[in-house]
């Protein structure tokens, strides 16, 4: 790690720091190029920045046309997520901008989670490490984690707030990001996952779902850009929402498809992932898989949820920020603690508020918070 250089005979003054250039650059999806016609420089002055070879650029420039204060460039080397180590869903539709960004935005995630950990005690890592199990599939791995943690064959009222129980910290991916659709990725035993909020709420479930299978099943796997790793997350998220002895249970008779609104509203996932899974299970044939999706997508259900479930959100960062704002933190002072924006840390929380309690917080909040957050 790059530590803060202190200019000879300014002691006062921390020097400037190459590599949280780059990053800020990748963080608002700019080229060099780019970023030097914001500047009205040459790209070989920006090229001499990032490579460290300028001791005191301009902060002040840099501040204001990438948005981020002047301590952001002057601290200590951010974290640093590497690609490898995250499951893009869809990897080769994604540009290299987009993928240095989102990696950029992981990082600020990372920091926050580690400011959160700092003050309030919160739960820890809870996730069983099935890669090396041979002849492990994904079903029989969603069916031993419910097991597990107590689920049985019943839904999972909140998948959003069982994954932050079992020490998944959850992040929604800023609105720029929105073309990607979840991804996930361990940072120092953490267990991270990022969801596109302007998705259903159903899809979301099913969409961390996903991202827990890449958790267990792909630990330390570097494959996981692979359509085998992908169709191995998808089979885990379907038998993890809606496993096969409590749909068997329900099941009597010929289906209709009117019967497929009751069951996807009882396990909480689209009409669509429904008849998937029915058909998976041999519940319904491949004609009647093949009209109904017709139907389905003639009623809008491929692009949308008609009367569809209201959106999970943060348990765990809105108690968090409860706590916080009786401590007298808000998002700025949060943000002057972390070296960043309010804004960029506000659009990793579900656009949850954290504004200061009035009057608090005037002897600054303590060191060791909170025993606990969550029960």
């Amino acid at each position: 790690m790059t530590e803060n250089r202190w200019s000879q005979g300014r002691l006062d003054y921390p020097s400037f720091n190459h590599t949280r250039l780059t990053m800020a650059r990748e963080r608002r999806g700019l080229t060099k190029q780019g970023l030097a016609e914001l500047c009205g420089v040459s790209r070989r002055a920006v090229s001499a920045w990032e490579a460290g070879e300028v001791d005191n650029p301009p902060l002040d420039l840099l501040s204001r046309v990438l948005d981020l204060p002047e301590s952001y460039f002057q601290a200590d080397d951010a974290p640093c997520v590497e690609e490898e180590w995250v499951s893009f869903r869809a990897l080769s539709s994604m540009t290299a901008r987009q993928v240095h960004r989102v990696l950029s935005i992981s990082s600020l995630a990372v920091l926050l989670s580690a400011w959160v950990d700092k003050h309030y005690g919160t739960p820890i890592p809870e996730l069983p490490d099935f890669s090396e199990t041979a002849g492990l599939t994904p079903v029989a791995a969603a069916e031993q984690l419910r097991s597990a943690w107590g689920l049985h064959q019943k839904p999972v009222k909140n998948m959003l707030s069982l994954a932050e129980r079992k020490g998944i910290r959850v992040f929604s991916l800023p609105i720029s990001d929105r073309e990607i659709d979840a991804f996930s990725f361990l940072y120092e035993g953490r267990p991270f996952a990022f969801l596109n909020t302007a998705k259903t709420a159903e899809r979301m479930r099913f969409d961390l779902a996903h991202e827990l299978g890449h958790l267990v099943l792909h630990q330390g796997s570097k494959r996981n850009r692979s359509r085998a790793t992908e169709q191995e997350a998808h089979d885990f998220a379907s038998s993890f929402l809606i496993p096969a002895d409590g749909l068997f249970a329900q099941v009597v008779g010929r289906l209709r498809l009117e019967d497929v609104f009751k069951l996807k509203s009882y396990w909480k996932v689209s009409a669509v992932a429904m008849v998937e899974r029915l058909y998976q299970l041999e519940l319904i044939s491949e004609w009647n898989r093949r009209q109904w999706m017709i139907d389905l997508s003639q009623r809008g259900y491929r692009t949308s949820e008609p009367d569809g479930i209201i959106p999970e959100t943060s348990q765990l960062f809105t108690e968090v920020f409860r706590l916080a704002r009786e401590d007298g933190w808000n998002s700025r002072r949060i943000a002057e603690e972390l070296n960043d924006n309010s804004r960029d840390l506000d659009a990793l929380v579900f656009g949850l508020s954290i504004a200061a309690l009035p009057g608090g917080g005037q002897g600054g909040p303590a060191s060791h918070g909170h025993l606990s957050v969550v029960k």
